[in-house]
C-alpha cells in the first residue's frame, strides 16, 4: 500500500474569524465584534474545535443573562469553566497525586497493595 502525505498549514487569524462568524450564523447566535475577536484569539491559541464549542456554551450563558448577543464577558465566563486540552493536561499534572488510583505511587506501596489483594486463603 502507498501513503500520500498532504501538507496542511495553520489558519490565519482572518480565516479563523470568518469560520467562527459562519459557525455563529449556523447556530443562530449573534456575537459582538469584540467577543468574536476574543474568540478568534482563543481559537488561535488553543484550537478551532475548542473555539467552536465555546460558541454553543457562550450562547447559553448569554440566554441565561437574557442577552441578545454573545459578549466578551460570556466568552470569558465559559473559557474559565471549560478547559481546552493544554489547560486540562496542566491541571491533571498539577493534581495527579490527589487522584485515586494514580500511578505515581512508590513501587513499595504498590507491591504491598498487590500482595494484599492477591492473598488467597
Amino acid at each position: 500500500d502507498r501513503t500520500i502525505i498532504i501538507p496542511t498549514t495553520q489558519y490565519e487569524e482572518k480565516d479563523l474569524k470568518q469560520i467562527l462568524r459562519i459557525r455563529c450564523e449556523e447556530e443562530d447566535t449573534e456575537i459582538s465584534d469584540d467577543a468574536l475577536t476574543v474568540l478568534t484569539k482563543v481559537g488561535g491559541e488553543t484550537s478551532l474545535r475548542y473555539a467552536i464549542q465555546l460558541i454553543s456554551v457562550a450562547s447559553l450563558a448569554c440566554k441565561k443573562r437574557k442577552g441578545t448577543e454573545i459578549s466578551v464577558e460570556d466568552i470569558k465566563k465559559v473559557y474559565s469553566l471549560f478547559l481546552d486540552e493544554q489547560r486540562s493536561c496542566e491541571f491533571l499534572k498539577e493534581y495527579q497525586d490527589e487522584f485515586m488510583f494514580n500511578d505515581t505511587d512508590s513501587s513499595e506501596h504498590v507491591k504491598e497493595s498487590t500482595e494484599q489483594t492477591m492473598e488467597t486463603n
